[in-house]
């Protein structure tokens, strides 16, 4: 019996329930580390069904994270080497060198919270997936054909994944609760320096001293600058909406059925499940609640951009 190795209903709704109590309550760092105690906890649970079931793997390899942060750290450390050589002044000891290391562009903290942002959401993304795999593993029209699904095997199976969903959409709002003031602050810094970084690109004689000897060099640093910024945001944007696209696509699966021909158990847990994620999908991620993180954003930058580009202030500044 798969349901054996999880929750109750009742545990799993009085913990969504302990989440939205004591949310405002709880500092960031707090919530932070229960979401990854959650996380910890929720593969616990899923690793039995995982084997019996033979899913695939969907979390990323250590191999692969160690690329991307050794790649990361090669570039941060040639950006910061071309920056120091285009300065007009010489760094005179160490305490100056460390702190132009650290509060200069790129700033380490963009650097901390893209990566543990994106490897938080990854590994979100990959469990919501691993509960579509089990959902896939269900007969067709949940019809039972052998000894393998039986009538209670079909309806255990559909109560598990139902009840790891709502779990792993608590998490979600977890680490929105743990990590919206930082995403927020790095939305608005990042898109801040975006502008600014333009705006320098536009007008390079703005400081002519600074680029009389070494302006292509700077001009270079601020093109690198702005992809960072893009990738930076982009990163995280996707994978919220690869998380969102999971989220759907679990309802696509749900509507296929006609509940109408369905015995009375699985008709009550598939009207749960839809019932249930309605309700995640109106927790989506955001940034401490000023706007919620998707692909909208992208399109409300390149309008705003785009409207700014085709001001009359930026033409005459061009002219």
């Amino acid at each position: 019996m798969y349901s054996s190795y999880l929750l109750p209903a009742g545990d799993v709704r009085l913990q969504n329930n302990r989440i939205n109590d004591t949310g405002r309550h709880k500092q960031p760092v707090e919530h932070s580390i229960r979401f990854i105690n959650g996380i910890i906890e929720f593969d616990q649970k899923i690793i039995p069904l995982s084997t019996n079931l033979v899913t695939p793997q969907r979390s990323w390899t250590q191999k692969h994270w160690n690329t991307i942060f050794i790649s990361l750290f090669g570039y941060f450390i040639g950006f910061k080497i071309l920056y120091y050589y285009s300065l007009p002044f010489h760094l005179e000891n160490i305490v100056i060198l460390t702190t132009h290391a650290i509060f200069t562009i790129p700033f380490v903290m963009d650097y901390a919270v893209t990566v543990s942002s994106c490897f938080f959401l990854q590994n979100v993304y990959a469990r919501f997936q691993t509960l579509n795999d089990f959902w896939k593993c269900l007969p067709a029209d949940l019809v039972a054909t052998s000894d393998k699904w039986t009538h209670i095997k079909i309806v255990d199976l559909m109560e598990n994944t139902r009840l790891l969903h709502s779990e792993l959409c608590g998490l979600l709002k977890m680490f929105t609760l743990g990590y919206g003031p930082l995403l927020l602050g790095l939305f608005t810094t990042s898109y801040i320096n975006f502008l600014v970084g333009v705006y320098f690109i536009v007008n390079n004689e703005v400081f002519p001293s600074f680029h009389s000897t070494k302006n292509n060099l700077v001009r270079l640093l601020h093109l690198m600058v702005h992809a960072q910024i893009v990738t930076f945001l982009m990163s995280i944007i996707v994978f919220v909406s690869f998380i969102n696209e999971k989220i759907l696509k679990m309802i696509s699966y749900l509507r296929l059925y006609r509940i109408s021909n369905l015995h009375l158990d699985k008709k009550r847990q598939i009207k749960m499940f839809m019932n249930q994620i309605s309700v995640c999908d109106s927790d989506q991620i955001s940034a401490f609640g000023f706007f919620n993180i998707n692909l909208n954003l992208v399109t409300s930058w390149n309008n705003h951009i785009g409207t700014d580009e085709g001001s009359p202030n930026d033409i005459e500044i061009k002219q």
